[in-house]
C-alpha cells in the first residue's frame, strides 16, 4: 500500500503524545513515508547480451527451481524473469521501486520470490485464483506494555488504512514489542495472542472472539483441473519375473471413489463444524467451513492441482544374432562311403552252345556263337561279347567325396522400436504383437466303455507373442530429471516345429496314443526377455539395457573309419565343422520432456526427420546410391 499521506509529521507526534498520556505506554511511530528509490544508474544496468542472472533447469514447470545470482537488479525484471521461469501469474503494486543483489542455488520459485520481495521491503500475497501481488504495505514498530488489545488494533487500522472492525467480546491486555513488520502480519500476531482470530470479507477485517466464528461459515465449490481420482483401469504385465500388485487388490465397488487428496484435505475441516465433499462427475470439491480454513485449502488445491508434465518415451528393443560357420575337409557325403552287393536276373536258354570250354559256361548262357570272354590266347576279336547282366559287383558309384572349404558369416538383427507419451506419475504401456491359442488333450470313456480322445483349449491360452512395454514416469519436481519405473518384454515362439495344418511354426509337435487312436498335439514353445528397473535420467539422455550375450560353439567332425585317423593323408577322408553362434539382447530408452507445445512441434519434427533418414536407407538399399 502507499504510504499514509494524511498522517503530518506534527499530527503523528501529537497522536503518540495522547496515547502515552492515555495509557502510559511507549509507542514508536509508525515507518516514515516511503520515498521513490533513485533510478538505477546506468553503469549498474545489465549490459545487453550478457548471460541470464536466473537460471532454470525446467523452465515453464510450476516446480522450478531456481538459481540466482543477480547485483542491483531492478525488481520489476526479476520479478518478470521469474513470472516467466516458473509460468505463475504474478502482479506488482503501482510505485514500487527497489533494487536486489542476491545470491542464490537451487531454490524453488515462491521462495526465491519471497527472498526477493523481502530484500525489497515487500511481501507475497496470495489472490483468488492463485494469482501473487507483490506489495510494499506500511511497517510498524510497536513497544506496548499492558496496553488495551482495542486500543492497539485501532493503531495499526489508522497506520494501514485498513478497514477493521473489532468484536464487542475482543477484550484484554497486551504487551507487544515488533520492529519494522508489516502492519497485517502485527495485526495477526497480537489478536491471536489472546486466543481472537480475524475473517476477512470483501476488503473488511473482522476481529472475532471463536465462538462466532460459526456464524462466519462459508460454502465454496473448488472445481479441479488435472488433479482427478485413480482409474478404474490399469495397465498390466504378465511375467513370472514381475510381481503385479495390482491384480491382488480388490476392486472398488460401484460408487465408490479412491481419492488420496480428498482424504488428505479432510482432515482439514473444523472437527463438528465444517464438511467437505468431492463430486467425481463434475470433479469439483464442496466445501463448508470458516473462511480462514476454505482459503488455507484453496491455496494447497492451488499449489497441487497444476498441469503435469509428459514424458515422450522412445524405447528401440535391439536382439542381434552372429553366425560363424568353418567347414573344411573332404567331405564324404551325409551316408559316407557305401558297399553295395545286388542280384540281378541271369537269362538262359536250353539247349545253349559252349563257350571257350571255361567255368563261365555253366552259368552264362550264350547263343552267339562265341564265349563271354577272350580266347584262351588272350586274343581280343570284334566278335567277343560281354553280358550286360552279371550276379553281383562293388558299386561305387554313389559315393560322393567333396573337398568342402566353407566359411560363413550370417548376422541378423531384429529391432522393435515402439513410442509412447505418458503422464507424469500415470502408467502406460503398449504392447505389438499377437495372440496364438493352442489345444490340449483329455481323455475320456466314452459310452461304450472305450477311451475317447478328445481336445480343448489350453488351461494357459492364448499365449501373447510380441514386444510390450509398461514404463510409470516419475519428473523429478523443478529439474529435467525423471526417475523411469520401465519393464520392457519381448515373447516370440521358439519351437522346433514348422507351419502345417497341426500347428503354426513355433510350435513343438506330440505324438499323442496308440492304434487306432494315435494323434497328434502341439504345444507352444515361448522365449521371454523381460526387463525390470528403476532409472534416472536426464531429458534427452538415452540409457541402455540388458546386454544381454549368450554364445554357443559347435564342433562336429565326420571321417571314415581307420583311414581318418591316419596321419596327414587322413584330412583327405575327414571334414569338420566349427559353429560360432553368438546373441545380444539390447534395449534403448530415451526419456523426453514434454512441457509446452514447442516441445511437442520439436519431438514431432525429430520423429519425422528419423522416418525420412529411414526411408532413405531403404531406398538405397533397394536402387542403390547413385539412384
Amino acid at each position: 500500500m502507499q504510504a499514509i499521506d494524511w498522517i503530518r509529521p506534527l499530527g503523528r507526534s501529537l497522536m503518540v503524545s495522547a496515547l502515552a498520556l492515555v495509557s502510559g505506554l511507549a509507542v514508536a511511530t509508525a515507518q516514515e513515508t516511503q520515498q521513490p528509490a533513485p533510478q538505477q544508474p546506468a553503469a549498474q544496468q545489465k549490459p545487453q547480451g550478457q548471460g541470464e542472472d536466473i537460471e532454470t533447469a525446467a523452465a515453464g514447470d510450476r516446480a522450478s527451481r531456481l538459481t540466482l545470482r543477480l547485483k542491483d537488479r531492478d525488481l520489476r525484471d526479476v520479478v518478470a524473469s521469474i513470472r516467466k521461469k516458473a509460468s505463475v501469474n504474478i502482479i506488482m503494486e503501482p510505485g514500487i521501486e527497489a533494487t536486489v543483489s542476491i545470491d542464490l542455488a537451487d531454490v524453488h520459485w515462491r521462495q526465491a520470490l519471497e527472498l526477493v520481495a523481502e530484500q525489497a521491503e515487500c511481501v507475497v500475497t496470495e489472490l483468488d485464483g492463485g494469482v501473487l501481488k507483490v506489495e510494499k504495505p506500511p511497517r510498524c514498530t510497536f513497544a506496548f506494555e499492558n496496553a488495551d488489545i482495542g486500543m492497539v488494533i485501532d493503531t495499526i487500522a489508522k497506520i494501514s488504512g485498513a478497514n477493521i472492525a473489532t468484536a464487542p467480546e475482543v477484550k484484554g491486555q497486551i504487551s507487544l514489542r515488533l520492529k519494522n513488520i508489516p502492519w497485517r502480519d502485527t495485526l495477526d500476531a497480537a489478536v491471536k495472542t489472546l486466543g481472537f482470530a480475524v475473517v476477512e470479507d470483501r476488503g473488511i477485517l473482522r476481529v472475532v472472539p471463536p465462538s462466532k466464528i460459526q456464524q462466519d461459515l462459508v460454502f465454496e465449490a473448488i472445481p479441479l483441473r488435472y488433479v482427478r481420482p485413480s482409474s478404474q483401469y490399469v495397465p498390466f504385465l504378465q511375467s513370472e519375473y514381475v510381481q503385479n500388485r495390482q491384480a491382488n487388490m480388490q476392486m472398488q465397488q460401484r460408487g465408490q471413489v479412491e481419492f488420496t487428496l480428498l482424504e488428505s484435505l479432510q482432515r482439514m475441516i473444523t472437527p463438528e463444524l465444517g464438511s467437505l465433499d468431492y463430486d467425481n462427475v463434475q470433479n469439483v470439491l464442496l466445501i463448508k467451513d470458516t473462511r480462514p480454513v476454505v482459503d488455507e485449502i484453496k491455496r494447497i488445491v492451488s499449489q497441487i492441482d497444476i498441469e503435469p508434465a509428459q514424458i515422450y518415451l522412445d524405447v528401440r528393443f535391439v536382439t542381434t544374432t552372429n553366425e560363424d560357420v568353418l567347414d573344411i575337409g573332404i567331405s564324404p557325403g551325409g551316408n559316407g562311403y557305401t558297399a553295395r552287393l545286388g542280384l540281378g536276373q541271369i537269362p538262359t536258354k536250353l539247349p545253349f552252345d559252349l563257350g571257350a570250354g571255361g567255368w563261365d559256361d555253366n552259368l552264362i548262357a550264350n547263343d552267339g556263337g562265341t564265349g563271354p570272354f577272350v580266347d584262351p590266347l588272350g586274343n581280343q576279336s570284334a566278335d567277343v561279347t560281354i553280358p550286360n547282366v552279371i550276379y553281383g559287383a562293388l558299386d561305387f558309384t554313389q559315393v560322393t567325396a567333396t573337398l568342402r572349404l566353407l566359411k560363413k558369416d550370417a548376422r541378423s538383427e531384429i529391432t522393435q522400436a515402439p513410442k509412447i507419451v505418458a503422464l507424469d506419475h500415470q502408467p502406460a504401456t503398449i504392447f505389438v504383437g499377437e495372440a496364438v491359442r493352442y489345444a490340449q488333450s483329455r481323455v475320456e470313456q466314452g459310452q461304450a466303455g472305450g477311451l475317447l480322445l478328445a481336445l480343448e483349449e489350453g488351461d494357459d491360452s492364448p499365449v501373447n507373442v510380441g514386444f510390450q512395454l509398461l514404463a510409470t514416469p516419475h519428473v523429478v519436481p523443478g529439474t529435467d530429471k525423471v526417475i523411469l519405473e520401465v519393464i520392457p518384454q519381448r515373447t516370440a515362439l521358439t519351437g522346433t516345429g514348422s507351419a502345417s495344418a497341426v500347428s503354426p511354426a513355433g510350435f513343438d509337435v506330440f505324438s499323442i496314443g496308440s492304434g487306432g487312436q494315435e494323434g497328434t498335439i502341439a504345444l507352444p514353445r515361448v522365449g521371454s526377455s523381460t526387463i525390470a528397473t528403476k532409472l534416472l535420467l536426464r531429458s534427452g539422455q538415452t540409457a541402455v539395457l540388458g546386454g544381454l550375450v549368450s554364445e554357443t560353439q559347435t564342433e562336429t567332425e565326420i571321417k571314415l573309419p581307420l583311414l581318418g585317423d591316419i596321419p596327414v593323408i587322413g584330412y583327405l577322408f575327414k571334414n569338420r565343422q566349427t559353429q560360432d553362434v553368438k546373441s545380444n539382447l539390447i534395449v534403448f530408452i530415451t526419456p523426453n520432456l514434454i512441457r509446452s507445445a514447442e516441445d511437442t512441434k520439436r519431438q514431432f519434427e525429430e520423429a519425422l526427420r528419423e522416418r525420412m533418414q529411414d526411408f532413405g536407407r531403404e531406398k538405397d538399399a533397394v536402387f542403390g546410391k547413385d539412384r
